[in-house]
């Protein structure tokens, strides 16, 4: 296990921004990921932990502290039967198409979704009207100080975009899901009308971090933005995607400060236009935070 001194973590992000961490590993077992946590904490190191920076903006000025980088590890997977278990570092990408080919259902909406199981099952992943957290039975964490414990389902607190792990007390390391039987050709179907919907609707060619915020009850973020005229509008080389207008895409050169802002200006048409303030979906890594 290697602890790397001044990382960058645009090298890390989709978004391709982000100063140097102090610190920065990437665990390969749980019990790497446990002596990490403990390092940070008897040295007192701030702590972030993200999956494949998927859906995170970091700063700057980088992180002053440890950064734990779950993917490109912790990525076994078990199967027996419909019981499914990842580990937190395993991409989605790879986690469905395992899934198909054994025959297990319930999971092809997350289709072309980047990231990991473990960033996924904190955010409560989904998409086209699903979420992930309906077919988790239990999560295995660690706390800060590396204690390994299991949540089940009524712990995890799931709801729209959100569960009870975001408070950054803990650090998922396994995700154990319930799923059904199917026929590998219609699952494999489902999977590819999803990831053509996908495909046909976002900027998947730019460096982006999904979508920019939530959608709010009853109504589309991405609509709204666009009512408000928000394409194209741009701060640096940050840029309301022209496909899509909950994305913001990197032009070659953005900054962390050019998106906050442009994030800002965005809240502002459309609490302006629509009478509606955007709550983020977009992670900022800060001190001591859970990403």
């Amino acid at each position: 296990m290697k602890i790397l001194r001044n990382e960058s973590l645009k090298k890390h992000t989709s978004f391709r921004i982000g100063g140097p961490a102090d610190y920065f590993s990437v665990p390969g077992t749980i019990e790497e990921l446990r002596r990490l946590l403990v390092f940070a904490a008897g040295n007192r190191l701030p702590l972030a932990v993200m999956g494949a920076g998927t859906n995170l903006l970091a700063l700057d000025k980088g992180f002053h502290g440890l950064v734990i980088k779950l993917a490109g590890g912790l990525d076994r997977l078990t199967v027996r039967g419909s019981v499914v278990q990842a580990g937190a570092g395993l991409p989605l990408s790879k986690l469905l198409k395992s899934l198909a080919g054994r025959g297990l259902t319930g999971l092809e909406f997350l289709a072309g979704i980047p990231g990991t199981v473990g960033g996924a099952a904190v955010m409560n992943a989904g998409a086209w009207g699903k979420e992930l957290g309906r077919y988790i039975d239990r999560i295995k964490v660690l706390d800060r100080h590396g204690e390994l414990s299991v949540l089940k389902k009524g712990q995890l607190g799931f709801g729209y975009r959100k569960s009870n792990l975001q408070n950054g007390r803990y650090i998922v390391a396994e995700v154990v899901f319930r799923l059904r039987r199917g026929r590998p050709r219609r699952i494999k179907g489902r999977f590819k009308g999803f990831l053509a919907r996908r495909k046909a609707s976002q900027p998947l060619g730019c460096p982006n971090a999904g979508s920019i915020f939530k959608n709010p009850k009853g109504k589309f973020a991405g609509r709204l933005l666009e009512e408000a005229g928000c394409k194209g509008v741009r701060v640096g080389d940050a840029q309301v995607s022209a496909k899509h207008a909950n994305f913001i895409v990197n032009l070659g050169e953005a900054r962390a400060r050019d998106v906050i802002k442009l994030m800002t200006r965005m809240q502002n048409s459309v609490k302006k236009r629509c009478k509606v303030r955007l709550e983020p979906e977009l992670k900022i890594m800060v001190q001591s935070s859970l990403t």
